[in-house]
């Protein structure tokens, strides 16, 4: 149909290159081919197969086998119908209304939200597990999905699509640690339904009782979310930090220097998906 001609699977953005132009652009025709109209039609955005692509590095038949899959789960999981709710003011169908207050909630502490930029234009997404307030394993992936969308549009506006994340372990004791479910399933949203959108992941401030958690986490990460992980007690991590942030514009446990404005969850749903917090 005339509609599979609309979908090349690429976009032109700044993020730099995994192969060849031709390689890639061949690589994602490929991908696109393999897809339904239906699937064509609900992906978020033109360039997800070439992040399949690159994700599998050039090996097509196991990124056509991973974009349907996290084709499906976006739709299972409702994801634009999330962000309709939680863009919108006001609501006016009950369950709307629900998505909003959940969201409301589960943000409520600042556990998890998008402030400003990187040095490369990237959303930074701020974690701070100490402030957990959710019992509810669901909920709490309802926000988490929610929240990297909103790193994705605050970025994809600067020309990119890759975020980082920084999560801070300060205080941090065991039992503040998440269920293992939770964890889990955190950890198989960002490496499969999340492909290619996530620069770095710095850990910050984790006190020596991490090292317990993390040995439980490791078997769970693929060795390229590992590469991404930049553990921030070491030398080497902290000049990391230094030269990937502006420290006028990160919090303090990123070696930010200004007090920058405490969250506020009634702000934060009051401006835009592709903007952050108090954004400068």
């Amino acid at each position: 149909s005339n509609n599979i001609v609309q979908h090349k699977g690429w976009s032109e953005n700044n993020e730099p290159r995994m192969f060849e132009k031709t390689v890639e652009e061949k690589g994602c025709k490929e991908i696109v081919e393999a897809l339904t109209e239906e699937e064509l039609e609900a992906m978020p955005d033109e360039n997800m197969p070439m992040r399949h692509f690159r994700a599998d590095k050039g090996n097509v038949t196991k990124a056509i086998k991973r974009i349907k899959y996290a084709i499906q789960w976006r739709q299972d999981f409702g994801v634009e119908r999330i962000l309709r709710a939680a863009c919108n003011g006001n609501p006016t169908n009950d369950e709307e209304k629900e998505i909003r207050s959940i969201l409301m909630e589960e943000s409520s502490t600042g556990k998890l939200y998008v402030r400003n930029h990187d040095n490369d234009n990237r959303a930074i997404l701020y974690l701070y597990p100490v402030r957990e307030n959710s019992n509810h394993p669901e909920h709490n992936i309802m926000n988490l999905v929610y929240q990297i969308e909103r790193s994705i549009a605050c970025t994809e506006k600067n020309g990119l699509e890759k975020i980082v994340i920084v999560a801070d372990f300060k205080n941090w004791k065991l039992k503040d640690a998440s269920p293992m479910e939770v964890t889990k399933k955190t950890i198989h949203i960002l490496q499969e339904c999340y492909v290619e959108r996530v620069a770095k992941f710095f850990i910050t401030n984790a006190p020596i009782i991490f090292r317990t958690f993390w040995s439980l986490v490791q078997p769970f990460l693929d060795p390229v979310t590992k590469e991404k992980v930049v553990f921030c007690t070491s030398n080497k991590g902290i000049l990391k930090l230094r030269t990937s942030f502006d420290e006028k514009k990160v919090e303090k446990c990123a070696l930010g220097v200004s007090d920058l404005k405490a969250f506020d969850v009634t702000d934060y749903y009051a401006t835009p998906l592709d903007t952050t917090f108090d954004e400068m």
